[in-house]
């Protein structure tokens, strides 16, 4: 427990500042125009240096003072420090601490892991199957995996209302694979660009005839694809894309501060160990 804590004053500080490390599969950078949604592979972005802080490592056995009745009564109710990481991952090479912690979604002893991913990215595509394979097989009953589209511009906003199209009908688990195969199999668009901008009708029309063809009615269709609830969906994509510094995809953030990729991990069985071990160790090491 922290000398900190104890006292009340402020909570322990993450350590370390981020850099990316080369590594299969690459990722692929944020468009800064509208374009085709089937674009060519893009070159990894190199993500920038998180600000470092550091802790002052005092435990509460150096403290030689009494405590205060309040002071324990508020360490007595406070959740166990977190878990110890393996010394192999290094903070600053194969995982970078956010800036600043953002709020998460699940329940207490719970530990979220967010992916964020484009379906225009190949290395999405790639990664898809096994991280579907490691959220059936591979990661600890507390973990909820959240898939997070990113929202950068036009055709990201469409491709993620596709993808919140199938999160609100039922249909993610059947057909988000599928997606992705008919953008980098079939080389099918689904996000529709003409002149330089997304083409709305023509997206809408293409989107309704891939989702009617794999099971879905244009009833269910039509009253979900520009509703309010899609809508609000998309914008807070928008917001947590900026918020966790999302420049490349594929990419995720475990509980709202740590960030990793394939590549800063050191490859795809790395990756899912470092999300795990991450995860432990916001868990407390329990």
């Amino acid at each position: 427990m922290n000398r900190l804590l104890i006292l009340t004053l402020v909570s322990l500080a993450l350590a370390a500042c981020g850099g990316k490390e080369p590594g299969p599969p690459a990722t692929a950078s944020a468009p800064p125009a509208p374009q085709a949604a089937q674009p060519a592979e893009q070159t990894p972005a190199q993500a920038e240096p998180a600000a470092t802080a550091a802790s002052d490592g005092e435990t509460v056995d150096d403290v030689t003072s009494s405590v205060s009745p309040i002071a324990a009564a508020i360490a007595a109710t406070t959740p166990a420090a977190a878990g110890s990481l393996p010394s192999k991952w290094q903070p600053g090479k194969h995982f970078a601490p956010l800036p600043a912690a953002q709020p998460v979604s699940v329940a207490p002893g719970e530990v979220e892991v967010v992916e964020i991913f484009w379906y225009g990215c190949g290395h999405c595509f790639t990664l898809e199957p096994l991280l579907e394979n490691w959220e059936k097989k591979g990661k600890p009953d507390y973990v909820k995996l959240i898939r997070m589209p990113v929202v950068w511009n036009e055709v990201t906003r469409e491709d993620a209302r596709l993808f919140y199209t199938l999160e609100a009908l039922g249909k993610l688990d059947a057909l988000n694979l599928p997606v992705f195969r008919e953008l980098h199999v079939n080389r099918r668009p689904l996000t529709i660009v003409a002149g330089n901008r997304v083409d709305t009708e023509a997206t809408e029309r293409r989107a309704r005839e891939f989702l009617t063809a794999n099971g879905v009615s244009a009833e269910d269709f039509g009253k979900t694809y520009r509703s309010f609830a899609i809508e609000n969906k998309i914008r807070q994509a928008e917001t947590l894309s900026r918020r966790y510094q999302a420049d490349h995809t594929p990419m995720v953030v475990v509980q709202g501060k740590y960030m990793t990729d394939v590549g800063m991990a050191g490859g795809p069985q790395a990756f899912f160990e470092l999300i795990n071990d991450l995860a432990a160790r916001e868990r407390g090491g329990r």
